[in-house]
């Protein structure tokens, strides 16, 4: 007789940090903007974030001026934070590195 064992496959999920976090929404916001009105809860879908969360960091990005809420669009500030945080990840990318440690976000 042939046993076969069977492995769970399990899907670890790490916690997002606040940039990783930000930058969800942000290109969430970029990308809707190419279909016109821009609404919250298709934001709250494509970041994968519940309302409660979801406007808190809305809250912060716009205290932040990356964003504004009414309309909700980005800003040039939020445009440049884009670029920014791209040209960062791809650099630890080539570093070898997955993520950052302890680097908090001030903005």
């Amino acid at each position: 007789m042939i046993y076969y064992t069977i492995e769970k496959k399990v899907a670890v999920h790490s916690r997002r940090n606040k940039l990783e976090i930000y930058y969800a929404i942000m290109t969430s916001i970029q990308s809707e903007a190419r279909y016109g009105k821009i609404r919250p809860t298709r934001i709250q879908f494509l970041s994968n974030m519940s309302y409660d969360k979801i406007n808190k960091y809305f809250d912060e990005l716009e205290n932040s001026k990356m964003i504004r809420k009414k309309p909700l669009v980005l800003t040039d500030k939020g445009k440049e934070f884009l670029v920014d945080y791209e040209k960062i990840h791809d650099f630890m990318i080539k570093l070898g590195l997955k993520y950052v440690d302890d680097f908090e976000v001030r903005l």
